[in-house]
């Protein structure tokens, strides 16, 4: 995925690795507050270890994760996810 592009879709038309770029980016902004900094940190984490996963429910998780970090990304101001 070209990660420039990540910056100007819709949440929910990004993939995984670009909800969790823009949850990274929040998650090293210092700005974001200890609770938004946290969460962003631990749905991050999800993705790497579900990156790595290879159990037949792998598709639900997906699904589950994609839904949560798009939730979450809804709540936090945009620049804080665009790593300014």
């Amino acid at each position: 995925m070209d990660r420039d592009n990540i910056y100007g879709k819709p949440l929910h038309e990004q993939d995984l690795a670009g909800l969790a770029k823009l949850c990274t980016n929040v998650a090293h902004n210092l700005s974001a507050d200890h609770k938004q900094s946290d969460t962003a940190h631990t749905l991050r984490v999800e993705w790497l270890h579900l990156d790595t996963s290879l159990d037949g429910a792998r598709t639900e998780a997906e699904a589950s994760l994609r839904k949560r970090m798009i939730e979450f990304l809804a709540e936090v101001p945009t620049w804080m996810s665009k790593g300014l």
